[in-house]
């Protein structure tokens, strides 16, 4: 079992993040605007930290 976080991505990048190891389609969500990341340690933690200050900024009240 792995633990998986889903995270909202720039529509633009979710294409090419769909083809690192670690970062799939995401699950139950809108496909062009998240991503899943696994947290089994294949994604960086600064990629991981980058992806979680992007979501942050995407689903923040402006």
């Amino acid at each position: 079992m792995v633990g998986v976080v889903n995270l909202k991505c720039d529509k633009e990048l979710v294409g090419s993040l769909q083809k690192e190891h670690g970062i799939f389609k995401a699950y139950h969500m809108k496909k062009e605007n998240w991503v899943t990341v696994g947290l089994d340690g294949i994604v960086s933690d600064e990629k991981l930290k980058s992806l979680v200050r992007m979501s942050y900024y995407l689903t923040s009240g402006k």
